[in-house]
């Protein structure tokens, strides 16, 4: 616990180092979402909230906070990602993220809890002012750590399971927007 503490207060006292040396971006985005093994077989809508800070020229860390849209459940996720330039052409930057994550799903009936992990390709118009444009497409794998069936009411024969966290694999894409410093 000491030890935490220690790395916590070296952590706060480099990010203004760090934010003054490398670029710094805080954004916004739509995507949608599929899983391969959802309960209606359709993809859900995405709202995303993100920042991003460089530590090397073509390397930065990205924290992601996410909503799926779903029509039982609340679903958030978030994930701390590397991302990684591959190069630039102009104004167009093509990257690779990679990350891991936790996601949340809340119903009337239950909680669900789980991990993530996902990569994938993007590319981003870079603007001289500072304004970011943004595409990707990811790829991930999801544990569930608790699933669950409810009844349908107290007092009905069948079960139902709300669409929630699904395991296993997903496709994301996503449109965005952010401010770079």
């Amino acid at each position: 616990m000491r030890l935490a503490g220690i790395v916590a207060a070296a952590l706060l006292l480099a990010l203004p180092a760090l934010a003054s040396a490398r670029p710094l971006s805080f954004g916004v985005g739509l995507g949608t979402t599929d899983s391969e093994n959802d309960y209606d077989g359709e993809a859900n809508g995405t709202k995303q909230l993100f920042g991003r800070i460089g530590i090397t020229p073509r390397l930065g860390i990205q924290l992601e906070l996410q909503r799926i849209e779903d029509p039982y459940t609340d679903i958030r996720t978030g994930t701390a990602l590397l991302v990684v330039e591959l190069g630039r052409s102009g104004n167009l930057v093509p990257i690779l993220v990679a990350g891991l994550g936790f996601d949340t799903a809340t119903s009337d009936y239950a909680e669900q809890s789980g991990s993530h992990k996902e990569g994938g390709l993007g590319l981003e118009y870079r603007a001289e002012g500072g304004l970011t444009l943004g595409v990707d497409a990811r790829l991930g794998g999801r544990s569930v750590d608790n699933d669950y069936v409810t009844p349908l009411r107290e007092d009905a024969i069948g079960l139902w399971a709300p669409n929630g966290l699904v395991e296993g694999e997903y496709r994301s894409a996503r449109l965005y927007a952010a401010i770079r410093f």
